[in-house]
């Protein structure tokens, strides 16, 4: 199954993921029997039949993918960068001046991965705690299984922002095809005034377009959770927040469950597991799984 796979597939194979292909895509387990498209900058519309194919064959609970703004699903953007002269000019006002004072504070460099298993940890568990919840990069035993599989896999990269010699801020990138998919961002809350993330993602994004000659950056997928603040700086940072919808189809099984959750509950649920990762990403998921529509999205 891992024949013919992009970088991020024979990634996240080493991660440990479940791999798949059907006819229209590629998926990832991303939890327990929960499939997710890759790579996420293409927008897939894969037929009904092929779905239940893949939720009978695989006894899934959901699968999620990004796709048209004429398919079905709920409201969602892709942060994307298509600019190959992408440079300050193309960046807002106030983060132009950020960016420049990053890059007056720190230094932006390729690292690797044993260096980032040492010291990345921290960061993960300090962006965990600034966010205030605990996710799978914070756990130690994730985090070295994570960087051992990128190190394994060509067309995985690091790249830190430093100041003062110490870690301020680093992302993961993997290459897929003449694209870019930046999959991890995390920072170091007292050293963020010395703005390492517009330094990084400024001169890594330089470094992808006019060293590498890609076609496009891909600064994630729109989150089931909403995210305004990472949303400005990207906007700010000069990436597109492209319009798309996003689609999540449950078995028939979980439906019937979750039509006996209303959103009083939910909300209950949500704070009293507002720490747990995989509960906040299903209650999520319930509530955008009920707003998915053939509209298109109110501007």
């Amino acid at each position: 199954m891992t024949k013919n796979l992009n970088a991020m597939g024979e990634f996240y194979a080493r991660l440990g993921y479940k791999i798949v292909r059907s006819e229209s895509s590629w998926w990832y387990e991303v939890q327990p029997r929960v499939f997710h498209h890759f790579p996420n900058h293409k927008l897939v519309e894969p037929q009904e039949a092929e779905i239940d194919a893949l939720i009978r064959e695989h006894k899934l609970r959901a699968i999620r993918y990004p796709t048209t703004l004429n398919g079905f699903g709920f409201a969602s953007t892709l942060a994307v960068n298509t600019n190959p002269n992408y440079d300050l000019s193309c960046q807002h006002q106030k983060a132009r001046n950020q960016t420049r004072r990053g890059m007056e504070n720190c230094r932006v460099e390729e690292v690797d991965f044993d260096y980032l298993m040492e010291k990345g940890l921290f960061l993960n568990q300090d962006t965990a705690r600034r966010q205030g919840f605990r996710n799978r990069y914070a756990d130690p035993d994730y985090w070295r299984k994570y960087c051992q599989a990128a190190k394994a896999t060509s067309g995985v990269s690091a790249w830190g922002a430093f100041a003062d010699d110490q870690l301020a801020a680093f992302l993961v990138s993997i290459e897929v095809g003449e694209w870019a998919e930046w999959v991890v961002n995390h920072s170091l809350t007292a050293l963020r005034d010395k703005y390492p993330n517009n330094a990084l993602s400024f001169q890594a994004a330089q470094h992808f377009f006019q060293k590498k000659g890609y076609k496009g950056i891909c600064y994630g997928l729109g989150s089931l959770e909403s995210t305004p603040e990472l949303d400005h700086f990207k906007q700010r940072m000069g990436w597109t927040l492209q319009p798309i919808k996003q689609r999540i189809v449950f078995s028939k099984g979980i439906r019937r469950l979750f039509s006996l959750a209303n959103e009083p509950f939910l909300r209950i649920l949500g704070k009293l597991f507002s720490e747990s990762y995989t509960a906040r990403k299903t209650i999520a998921m319930i509530q955008l799984y009920r707003q998915q529509s053939y509209d298109a999205p109110s501007s």
